[in-house]
């Protein structure tokens, strides 16, 4: 028997959350079977997450955006 799933764990990368010197952005870890049922589910909790899959927001939290 094999059993399998994905683990998604998501920590805030908003500006407030980035900046932390003492204690740790707001984090969030998400159980399924695929990439996109984790994100599903945490989409559908209020977190923003990129479709490049490499940044994400949590509920409430301001998006902020690189100027490259």
């Amino acid at each position: 028997m094999i059993a399998a799933n994905y683990t998604a764990h998501l920590y805030c990368d908003c500006d407030e959350c980035t900046g932390k010197q003492w204690g740790s952005p707001d984090f969030a870890e998400y159980v399924g079977n695929s990439w996109a049922q984790c994100v599903k589910e945490a989409r559908a909790d209020g977190w923003r997450v990129s479709a490049d899959r490499v940044r994400c927001f949590a509920p409430g939290h301001k998006i902020s955006r690189n100027k490259s």
